[in-house]
């Protein structure tokens, strides 16, 4: 049976911090062959494939979109 490379080893995440309405965030993000995954405990998590894009950068817009759909639930 093969197995995939993540069950073997697990990924460490890297942080990353944004500023959003003047506040800081902060939250990792794991690389894991063409898919992101960006983590905060506040916010829950969520993944997009990679393509061309820097990871970092990719981490940090999927970050803001996290904060982001929290705070319009709470305007809502």
């Amino acid at each position: 049976m093969t197995r995939h490379k993540s069950i073997e080893c697990p990924i460490a995440g890297r942080g990353i911090r944004i500023e959003f309405d003047g506040q800081h965030y902060e939250g990792t993000y794991t690389v894991d062959g063409p898919v992101i995954t960006v983590e905060s405990l506040l916010f829950g998590s969520k993944r997009a494939k990679l393509g061309d894009a820097s990871p970092d950068a990719l981490a940090k817009l999927l970050l803001a979109e996290l904060v982001h759909e929290s705070a319009r639930r709470v305007r809502a």
